[in-house]
């Protein structure tokens, strides 16, 4: 299959390195403006090449944005493709070989007028002249009339003994179901190693390669297939109805035949090792008494699983390889006060690319060279943010409804003393997500400001155990909502806030908190903002019908009774609604359709701020697009809050 080149302006061939800065060189005392906040959005986490000489990430000068490869021996940069092309933006990449460069580009496409998100797989090499090729477009191969594939970029194993192919995840001739295929990342042809089998999603290699484990799940059923060799046949080892799983799978352990997976333990998430020769036995490994055991660490270097995360108010490591977790130790000894992750390593393991988290700095990239014992640093996260002290994000307990503890972060203006402060309640979206310790550009450009910003995970969010994330299904806008006031008016009766300057912004479900706040306490707060937010409960629901088990997600998430939706919906109680109301919305959003917004405003009595944002989709993923929001948030925040001392 002949593979499609990307065109390349040559407008963008510039050196970078201007834009690699750790940090603008603005006044110390001047106000960040809305730009800078925005401007996080034009920049992405880098990637090292396996010789560990290069770095490629995604950068902005003179108004381009692009992917550039950085040689850490000469300073020098390279550009090698455009980083915005049409509705798809460059949004990870990692190396192949000390070379070839594969990136994932991530966009909105529509089918019957409808917006779905889709992703392509592009390949460039870092040196010579960049050629960028999209190794595969849409058609699964020459002949094929079937649908399209809609995923392409979900790479499974990079094969680093094999100097031109990777395994990947892509739908086959039977439907949308992927299947395993090994693809030339140079040509672009591709060979099928694993057929899709109903109703699996996702497949798992072992740490030789095979394919080892599938899980997926239809309207009826979930399944999870297992299989002891590549010659073996497939065995089921376990099923449950639709939405019932006993446990998840995490990856393969460090011996042979174990696999890693996360189920119940005392109400919490943990990790059991799972002897598949005993088919299915499972022995308890690691487990918190307050959260749940979190994210899998996967070393880079050879995809090894050697640790877990742990996040409470701030996140832990459990490591159970020594070598790695002395690595980690020389990191967080170096780079103290800070939440530290490893991105990438060379094949030799001596270069380590770390992405190093703060509350009071955008995130920074640096290179720990282990023989020479020291940091290059290679990027800052926000360089065109200026370098200055930014707010403290500070974890706080917040008694809740019923004798609950909400867990949370306040964050206070630099130099507040924390009475009486013009407060903005910030509720996270998802719902089923998690507010968490580190720099968010929402919640430091409001603190620059002069605003206090408390942010809850309310019953719902993840992470906290089953019955707290049980506790929000179907409960949109009443036990989260319940958890949300309760933590306004803690800030206020602790004298942190002043409750006549008291606001909700929100973006997603934070958005539909805002406006179903609004409605339920009139009297709370003097102004709402609703960034992408939900309004009608039914609507969502029959919009979510277009994706795959739409209506048994929604069921699960939502419920099924038509009065509970009616009730739960802003849009159904906005006369309630008579302080003023903030609306921001991309008319490309996939994830929650913009009538929400036109619907909702045009309901309300009053006469809201509406801001439709031409193209821009739900997490307004443009500088552009972030600068007309911060903007908009900024005036509109002074003169409901500011103006109400």
């Amino acid at each position: 299959m002949k593979t499609r080149k990307l065109s390349v302006a040559a407008t963008w061939m510039v050196a970078f390195a201007g834009a690699l800065a750790c940090g603008a060189s603005n006044a110390a005392d001047e106000l960040p403006s809305a730009a800078a906040f925005a401007a996080e959005v034009d920049y992405r986490e880098p990637a090292l090449s396996p010789d560990g000489r290069r770095v490629a990430l995604v950068v902005r000068s003179s108004q381009v944005r692009a992917l550039v490869a950085l040689d850490l021996a000469t300073k020098e940069v390279h550009g090698l493709m455009p980083a915005t092309v049409d509705r798809f933006e460059v949004y990870r990449c990692g190396f192949k070989s000390d070379v070839r460069v594969l990136c994932g580009l991530l966009g909105t496409d529509f089918s019957a007028g409808q917006p779905y998100p889709t992703t392509r797989l592009v390949a460039v090499d870092a040196v010579g002249k960049p050629k960028p090729h999209m190794l595969f477009q849409n058609m699964l191969g020459q002949n094929s009339n079937h649908n399209l594939s809609q995923f392409q970029d979900r790479i499974l194993d990079y094969q680093v003994d094999d100097p031109k192919h990777i395994l990947i995840q892509l739908a086959d001739e039977r439907g949308i179901l992927p299947a395993v295929w090994s693809l030339d990342v140079y040509e672009g042809g591709k060979t099928v190693v694993q057929k899709s089998y109903p109703p699996v999603l996702n497949w798992v290699l072992d740490p030789a390669g095979v394919v080892r484990f599938g899980s997926g799940y239809d309207e009826r059923r979930s399944l999870f297939i297992t299989r002891d060799s590549a010659q073996d046949e497939w065995r089921t080892l376990a099923k449950w109805d639709f939405g019932g799983n006993d446990f998840n799978v995490v990856g393969f352990g460090p011996k042979p035949g174990s696999l890693l997976v996360s189920a119940d333990y005392q109400g919490r998430d943990a990790i059991y090792d799972m002897d598949l020769t005993e088919k299915g036995e499972r022995k308890l490994l690691l487990a918190n008494d307050y959260v749940d055991v979190g994210a899998p660490i996967f070393w880079p270097a050879d995809r090894r699983l050697v640790g877990f995360e742990v996040e409470a108010e701030r996140r832990k490591r459990f490591v159970f390889d020594d070598e790695i977790a002395g690595v980690f130790a020389t990191i967080d000894a170096s780079l103290p006060d800070a939440d530290n992750f490893v991105l990438g390593t060379s094949r030799d393991g001596n270069r380590v690319l770390i992405k190093s988290v703060t509350d009071v700095r955008p995130d920074e990239y640096l290179v720990l060279d282990r023989t020479e014992k020291k940091l290059i640093r290679v990027a800052n996260g926000n360089p065109q943010l200026p370098a200055k002290k930014y707010a403290r994000m500070k974890p706080v307990k917040i008694p809740g409804p019923g004798g609950a503890t909400l867990p949370g972060y306040l964050t206070l203006p630099v130099g507040s003393d924390g009475k009486k402060v013009p407060l903005v309640v910030y509720p996270h979206g998802g719902p089923h997500a998690r507010d968490s310790w580190g720099w968010d550009f929402m919640v430091q450009f409001m603190a620059s400001r002069g605003y206090a910003v408390l942010q809850v995970n309310f019953r719902g969010s993840t992470g906290f155990g089953t019955a707290w994330y049980e506790a929000g299904l179907q409960h949109w806008g009443t036990v989260m909502v319940d958890d949300i006031t309760a933590a306004t008016r803690w800030a206020i009766s602790e004298g942190i806030a002043d409750p006549v300057r008291t606001c909700i912004v929100g973006w997603s479900y934070g958005g539909y908190a805002a406006l179903m706040s609004a409605a339920r306490e009139p009297d709370l707060y003097n102004c709402a903002v609703s960034i992408a937010g939900v309004s009608d409960l039914r609507a969502l629901a029959r919009e979510d019908l277009r994706f795959y088990v739409g209506r048994k997600s929604m069921e699960q998430l939502l419920g099924t009774d038509d009065e509970e939706l009616k009730a739960g919906s802003p849009r159904r109680n906005a006369r309630k609604i008579t302080i003023p109301v903030l609306f921001v919305h991309g008319d490309d959003d996939w994830q929650v359709a913009v009538e929400h917004t036109t619907s909702m405003a045009r309901a309300l009595p009053g006469k809201p701020e509406v801001v439709i944002i031409k193209n821009g989709n739900h997490s307004l993923t443009r500088a552009e697009w972030r600068e007309t929001l911060l903007s908009k948030l900024e005036t509109f925040l002074a003169a409901n809050i500011e103006d109400k001392k």
